[in-house]
């Protein structure tokens, strides 16, 4: 029985690997900001499940943007973080360092790109449906007119050709301007039809309810007639979310706080956005004053049923299936005021090819947070904030938002790839700890598996306050907080020998 079951499981991953396109499999965090090059970085494969993170030396930061492109088998080809193009070698590509160049990145400090581009998914890279060896760059630049008041974003597209430099890649041409109207930051999106060889490229535009849409196939690039989007983009509101095609490409979501979540049906042949619904997230947010500005984002399970809405201190899920998504609106959980070094706070959702999904905060961080089962309903999503412990601190907002590579497969993702972060992390798992709030005294339950280990209890400014080893003789560990000023705790329990590296973890209140 055994062995029919194992077989069925090779059959089933090989056909898999067969039909999978892999073009997002190499992804890039920067963990160092100090703005002197090379840069330190990590590199995570998804190719390389159950193995550490690649340590590389970059040769230039990444602020919010972040983008990436392997071949179908998962070869890294190149990156960008928004004002350069590195090829597979991390060295610049020729013609490849003046990306999104401007007066503006003279003026406020982004001449050499030390800390790449600022402003999340602003830059897709797309292959040319004409050209096995030839890739789009579509990429946002702001325009400085000497008052910072009067900033505002175009639409640019870049050219690289991989059979050039002993096929490593050179910009052939850069910085084409496709509009100058001004684009609502972020929100930039592509998907491939469900013809072969073209793709929609579609953008909202401030101060307008226009979104504009391009469609690229073996002859170029071509402007199709705007649509409406039913939403005005105010321009002072309209730059703190995302704009994201669920994985199946039947339907298109725009979040930002202001604005709430609105979700349209999307007809790939026709690239036509139809069916407008908006789900109000929070009742009083148009109301608010600009100074409540807060930043967050949307991402879809694999499945294509859930919309996550990550913002600030909150996270939600959406059903799309039910017929009023209003009454779908589900609270998953709140920020539990870890600061790592800075506040891990909701930000970039981002949906990872092993089908979790990841959530980075708008500041550095040693820590993300997962969603570790994204299309079960309601908290059985299993979310775990500070899910994923990093060896050092990521830069900010660093994770990619790449295009929708398996559209037209089955599988959008594979749950088969169990961990790329390998030994250098830990992930998180819930701990009994009681009471909360407490004035001192607390009893933590080890799991059943713990045999041993360390307990820690920790600060949210990160200082350990308490030390101890484990002795799996009680089923129990008192804790007296009594000598520490009132305020929230993180306890831990790290397990010896954990193979799988597991902790457990909860937060309490000091009163």
């Amino acid at each position: 029985m055994c062995r029919l079951s194992c077989l069925l499981t090779f059959c089933l991953l090989y056909a898999w690997s067969l039909h999978a396109q892999k073009e997002d499999y190499v992804w890039f965090l920067d963990i160092n900001q100090d703005g002197q090059t090379p840069v330190q970085g990590v590199m995570l494969n998804w190719n390389n499940t159950g193995a550490d993170p690649v340590p590389i030396d970059l040769p230039l930061g990444i602020d919010n943007n972040n983008i990436s492109i392997c071949d179908k088998d998962g070869n890294l080809l190149f990156w960008s973080n928004g004002c350069a193009v590195i090829n597979r070698n991390q060295e610049v590509m020729p013609h490849g360092d003046t990306l999104n160049w401007d007066t503006y990145r003279e003026v406020v400090g982004w001449k050499e790109c030390l800390r790449g581009y600022p402003s999340a998914q602003i830059i897709k890279i797309v292959p040319d449906p004409g050209y096995s060896d030839g890739y789009y760059l579509f990429h946002k630049a702001f325009r400085y007119f000497g008052q910072f008041e009067e900033i505002t974003q175009d639409l640019r597209m870049s050219y690289v050709d991989m059979e050039l430099d002993d096929n490593n890649g050179d910009v052939v041409y850069f910085d084409s301007i496709l509009t100058e109207v001004s684009l609502v930051p972020h929100c930039l999106e592509v998907i491939r039809s469900d013809l072969d060889n073209i793709w929609w490229i579609i953008q909202p535009v401030e101060d307008d309810t226009i979104i504009l849409t391009y469609m690229l196939d073996e002859s170029g690039l071509t402007e199709k007639p705007s649509q409406s989007s039913q939403v005005f983009f105010e321009r002072r509101r309209s730059g703190g979310g995302t704009m994201r095609f669920s994985p199946d490409g039947s339907k298109l979501a725009y979040y930002e706080y202001f604005q709430n979540l609105h979700v349209y049906d999307f007809d790939r042949a026709t690239g036509q956005i139809n069916n407008h619904q908006k789900v109000t997230i929070f009742d009083d947010a148009e109301q608010k004053p600009n100074s409540a500005f807060r930043f967050g984002s949307v991402e879809w399970s694999p499945n294509s049923r859930f919309m996550y809405v990550a913002v600030s201190d909150s996270l939600f899920q959406v059903d799309s299936w039910e017929e009023d998504m209003e009454d779908s609106i589900r609270l998953i959980d709140v920020y539990n005021g870890t600061v790592d070094p800075f506040p891990t706070t909701f930000y970039i959702a981002s949906l990872a090819p092993d089908c979790k999904i990841y959530i980075c905060s708008t500041s550095g961080s040693r820590s993300y947070h997962i969603i570790h089962q994204p299309d079960e309903l309601g908290t059985d999503c299993d979310f775990v904030q500070n899910g994923l412990k990093l060896p050092q601190s990521a830069g900010s907002a660093n994770l990619p938002l790449h295009p929708r590579w398996r559209v037209d497969e089955e599988d959008k993702c594979d749950p088969t790839i169990t961990s790329v972060f390998g030994s250098m992390v830990w992930y998180r798992r819930d701990l009994q700890v009681y009471p909360s709030p407490t004035d001192g005294p607390i009893t933590v339950e080890l799991p059943e598996d713990v045999r041993g280990g360390q307990l820690v209890v920790i600060d949210l400014q990160g200082r350990v306050v308490v030390e101890q080893a484990l002795d799996r003789a009680s089923d129990r560990v008192f804790v007296d907080l009594s000598d520490y000023p009132a305020g929230h705790y993180h306890v831990e329990v790290y397990p010896e020998g954990s193979g799988e590296r597991v902790y457990y973890g909860t937060q309490v209140v000091v009163q």
